[in-house]
Order: C-alpha cells, then structure tokens, then sequence
C-alpha cells in the first residue's frame, strides 16, 4: 500500500502539509502543520514562497542568508524569527525559500551536492538527516547551548550516529517539538459524574495524567463507548497512509520496549539509527551489521493485542479508516472521547470551532513519548557560515522560543522558555496544560523509530502486515505475524548492507 513512518508521509498527505490552519486563541494565533512527510522527486525547484525581509541599514553593505524550508510552520516559523533576527542585526536581510514537502528536500539535496552557495541553511527532518549530513556543518555544544534543548527531541533527528566507529555527530538544532500525545475532550474527563462511574466499575481514575499503562487506555474505550457516551473509543489511528498506523503501534510497543531492560539494554530509545523496534545492544553470537529485531518480542505481542483490542472499538479499517487527517473532524464531533496523535492537531481541532478550554492533553501512559521534528543546519558551501551560526542559535534562544509559542503556538524545544511561559499569569490555564504535557513528552520522547536509509522499506513491511492482522485477526496470531515482519526486517536490512559493501569494495 506504499505506507511509510511516522516522520514520512506519502504524497498525497504531503499536501496537508502546507495547509497552515489560523486560529484565533484569546487573542492567539495558533499554526501547526503536518508531521514531517515521504520525500518524493520533483522536477519544478522553483519555490512556492520566497519571502525576503528587509529593515533599515545603517551600515553600507548588505549580507543576505537564504534559507531553504518546506511551506508550513517552518515557513511560518521563520517569517517571525527572520524580523527579529533582521531588527538587532542591521544590514541583514532573510530571503526564506519555501517549497512543497514534496520537493524541498530534492531541490536542496541538487544545490548542495553540486557544491553551490545558494543555501545559507537548510531544513530536514530525521528521515532525511542522513542524505543532507554530507553537506552541513557539524555543530557541537561549544557553539549551541544544549543543556538548555530538550535532548530527545533534538537527538532524534539533529545527531547522526555512527554504530560503526560508535561517534556522533550534531548536524541540525531543533526549533520546536511536536511528538505523539493523548488529546482529551475536558468535557467528559473531567466531569465529575463519569469519573465516579469510571471508578465505581474499573477503580481507576479518569484523567489521562493518571494513567500509568496501555490497558487503562482500553478500558477507557470500553466504558465509553458499553455507556453509549461516544460512538468509537479513544481515537487510534488504523490506516496505513503516511505511516499512521505504524506510529500507533510504535506509540503503544514504545511503553513495554521503554520498560523493558532485556531489549533496550539500558538505552530506552535503542541504537539510534534503529531505534526500539530493534534491540539496544548486539546479543552475544549476532553476526550482522545491524541488532536484531525486537518487535517479535513479548513487547510486540503486547502491544499488537491492545491496538486490535482499541481499533475494535472503531469501525473496521476496511470500512472506515481512522486517520491523522481525518481526527480533529471525528474528534470535534464527539466520535471518541480523546485521540492518539501528534501535537499538531490541535490547530486542526480548535478549527473545528472547539472550545480551547475543552482541548486537554496528557502524555502517552507512563510519560513518554514518540518524537517527531524538524531540523535546520547550515550548509557547507555557505559563504555566511558564522552569521548562519548566530542565527541557529538566535532561534534556539528562549526569548525566541517564547514568542515562537505566543504567537504561532509552535511548542518550544528551549527549558527555560517552559519555565518562563508556564509562571506568565497571563498565559490561560488550557494552554498551560498544553505546554506541560509537551515538555514532559519531549523529555521523555524515547520512542524512536527506525532512521536508516531503508526505513520506508522496513515501514512498508509493519504497516501492510499490521493492517492485514487488524482486518483479518483470526488469521495469524499477534506473535505469527511479527515474526514474519521480523524476518522481512532482516532480509531488507541483509540486502541493505550487502550492497553497500559492494558499492564500497
């Protein structure tokens, strides 16, 4: 079905994500765009947006740095920090090439790899880090103050690891988070009448801050939907388009992989570049370049039990797909009484006239999270290097994280911007609940997904078997078909390192 991961989508999804939905939140103007999507070819580099901003000189030359993004919040994002930046840097103008996701990756990829200057800095997400690493400046705590970055959600993408000489390597900073998250309609969780009946029949409590596994996230579903108070359950998402129903099993498999030491060896993201799907060490005997699959662990087995059990609380996904796109509609109209998904949907959601106040969110059970993001470094070939260099770090400073929330509702990556924003009396109790909830996901955004250069192949392969099982699950067993997708993983990646070997012999 031509699926692929969480941070990829397919082509036809990539159009979602120049939507910019523009909400007005007390006084607020609120942007989110899509998660980081497929990369597809182009053959049209021309920009759909160059914006060039310019302020008052006094000095007698003129510097221009370009950047090079993808329409959308990074557009959005760099509008805002390119006149503040052009305000306390005199002579400086920002001209922002914004492309199609689609296209800006290949276009930036044809400037760079025929050595030009055209791009100053350059935008990428974790699936595309590896293919533009060649050709960006290596960055280091020296230069970007990173006790101050929530280090998850910036190593996840920003840093390339090499398991081979065990090095890394930061190539891009971070400028927001936006990872997998619980989306609640305050109106049912925190009412008091169905939070006695939730506890009368489950003995557990209704708000999703408490919940501390998976199985509550089903019971949940349950009491819902047996009540006849919502239609479907807790939101899942079931289709394979842009690697949603991946990021819903690796959202629910990320809490018993987390949890359990025998598989990630102490590092609870795994081997980056492979990350939890994969165990976190090389087992004593494995003789190939990559770990061993973990996902047909007792972890997947697990976790696939429970996304059957809440996708059964939704209509078949032969029927009808529970999707990214189509939540906030679903959502808004009080299908489900709360969502699996990505920070960023809550634009889409306030858009479907939903009251802010009635918008909560919570971590996934147990407080972790499945990161996401977008990245910008600097490319070799700039011949503005050092002010390219003052300006990731202009963006990455807390007064610029700060406004970056106040104004376009982008959710820092920057703790001290936290700190200052949730202590602002003036900031509405709903938005701050909105930015602890993303503080506390990124810092335990742990849930990593798989960042080698055959991870769409490796996506294909879960998301088409995941969607087979969820519609037909008599089947195989959970633990069948994860054996079989385990097999398929080593054969893809035996096939991977096997040309590269070649190529390189």
């Amino acid at each position: 079905m031509g699926n692929s991961r969480s941070s990829i989508s397919t082509a036809a999804l990539a159009a979602i994500v120049v939507v910019i939905v523009v909400v007005a939140v007390a006084g607020l103007a609120i942007y989110y765009t899509h998660r980081p999507s497929k990369v597809t070819t182009s053959t049209t580099p021309t920009p759909t947006t160059s914006t060039t901003t310019s302020t008052t000189s006094t000095s007698s030359q003129q510097v221009t740095l370009t950047i090079a993004t993808y329409t959308g919040a990074p557009q959005r994002f760099l509008s805002m920090a390119a006149q503040l930046f052009e305000q306390e840097h005199p002579g400086v103008v920002i001209k922002v090439d914004a492309y199609p996701f689609t296209e800006y990756i290949t276009n930036e990829l044809t400037v760079l790899k025929a050595g030009e200057s055209s791009y100053d800095i350059v935008t990428f997400t974790p699936t595309s880090a590896r293919l533009l690493a060649p050709y960006v400046v290596p960055l280091n705590s020296s230069v970007i103050n990173t006790s101050d970055i929530l280090w998850p959600a910036e190593s996840f993408g920003g840093v390339i690891y090499n398991a081979t000489t065990n090095t890394s390597e930061m190539v891009g900073v971070a400028p927001w988070v936006s990872n997998v998250l619980i989306i609640y309609n305050t109106k049912y969780f925190d009412n008091a009448t169905l939070q006695q009946e939730f506890y009368n029949e489950y003995h557990m409590q209704l708000n999703p801050w408490t919940w501390h596994n998976w199985t509550v996230v089903v019971d949940v579903s349950q009491f819902f939907v047996s009540h006849n108070i919502t239609k479907y359950g807790v939101l899942i998402m079931d289709g394979t388009a842009g690697g949603d129903l991946d990021s819903s099993f690796e959202s629910i498999y990320g809490w018993f992989y987390i949890n359990n030491q025998s598989l990630n060896c102490g590092t609870v993201h795994g081997i980056p570049g492979f990350g939890i799907e994969f165990y976190g060490c090389y087992p004593k005997g494995w003789t190939y370049p990559f770990p061993p699959p973990a996902i047909n662990t007792s972890a997947g087995v697990q976790a696939l039990e429970i996304l059957r059990e809440l996708v059964s609380y939704e209509p078949s996904p032969t029927v009808f797909q529970v999707s990214f796109d189509n939540t906030p509609e679903l959502f808004a109209e009080g299908y489900g009484p709360a969502a699996v998904n990505y920070a960023s949907r809550l634009a889409a959601i306030l858009a479907q006239n939903v009251s802010p106040s009635e918008i909560g969110l919570a971590p996934l059970p147990g407080n972790y999270s499945m990161a996401g993001g977008t990245y910008f470094g600097i490319s070799r070939y700039s011949q503005n290097k050092q002010l390219a260099l003052e300006f990731l770090q202009f963006v990455e400073s807390p007064q610029v994280q700060e406004e970056m929330f106040l104004k376009l509702g982008l959710f820092p990556i920057s703790k001290q911007a936290y700190s200052v924003l949730l202590s602002n009396s003036s900031v509405p109790a709903y938005e701050k609940n909105w930015l602890l909830a993303n503080e506390i996901s990124a810092e335990y955004g742990n849930a990593w997904e798989p960042l080698v250069p055959v991870t769409l192949q490796l996506g294909n392969a879960l998301g088409n078997a995941l969607l087979n099982y969820l519609e037909n699950p008599t089947s195989q067993s959970p633990q069948q078909v994860l054996n079989s997708v385990a097999a398929q993983y080593i054969s893809i990646l035996k096939s991977y390192y096997a040309s590269t070997t070649t190529s390189s012999s």
